[in-house]
């Protein structure tokens, strides 16, 4: 196997640790010290810390979106209304097969998620319109499998599930050794119990009274904190 190449060493060194600090903790004179380079290797290859993190969303992002892309496409493609369980399956599963596929590597790429999508560094908006086809199905699938709930409401919980998901997937092993004494998972399904348990957030009852469900107002601006104008990622950084 060939050794790593700088630009490799640089993603890898920067994706740990944005995911140990965040993205506003990290200098760049940090990242090339632990990648083993010169001060101006991180200028060279990306030009700055959007670049930089603009190429680790990049690295792996293309593939995990095609992947869920046919997957809620074949959810899509069913006879009859799918269930919720379905939907979140299709659209974690891609991270979940990077982890167990690419467990060091996976586990250190799922963690620079989580950490960057909860400090509100990932600009949703930027990745949704890059990779719109691939999400094109999830909205009108969350519709077909909870027409009882208004789909502003449903979008709050699946900002929830999302920030959920990756934040359980990047402390797996974690969540592992804390159970291993009185339960025997392994990561497959431990993946499976994380599903199951989003799933049934999602499709749970609603106690807001009825006319309070989120207002396509309060589902823009939550859209707007997440950064769904389209700037780069990193770009507050």
């Amino acid at each position: 196997m060939a050794p790593p190449t700088p630009r490799e060493r640089l993603l890898d060194a920067a994706e740990a640790l944005f995911a140990e600090r965040g993205l506003a903790a990290v200098s760049l004179r940090a990242i090339n010290a632990t990648a083993g380079l010169s001060p101006a290797a991180l200028h060279y290859h990306f030009g700055s810390k959007p670049g930089l993190v603009e190429a680790i969303l990049l690295r792996r992002m293309p593939a995990l979106m095609a992947r869920r892309g046919v997957l809620l496409g074949e959810l899509s493609a069913s006879i009859g209304p799918p269930n919720t369980a379905s939907i979140i399956d299709a659209f974690l599963r891609p991270l979940i097969e990077l982890l167990l596929e690419e467990p060091e590597a996976g586990l250190r790429y799922i963690r620079f998620l989580a950490r960057a999508y909860v400090d509100g560094d990932i600009d949703t908006g930027f990745v949704l319109m890059r990779f719109e086809d691939d999400v094109a199905n999830l909205d009108p699938l969350l519709q077909r499998a909870l027409p009882e709930h208004p789909i502003d409401l449903v979008r709050v919980r699946l900002s929830i599930a999302i920030e959920t998901g990756l934040r359980t997937l990047a402390n797996t092993e974690s969540y592992l050794r804390t159970f291993s004494r009185t339960t025997q998972l392994t990561p497959e399904q431990f993946s499976t119990v994380l599903l199951d348990f989003i799933a049934g957030g999602l499709a749970a009852p609603s106690r807001l009274a009825e006319g309070s469900a989120p207002s396509p107002h309060t589902a823009a601006a939550r859209s707007s904190r997440d950064g769904a104008h389209g700037s780069r990622p990193g770009e507050e950084v």
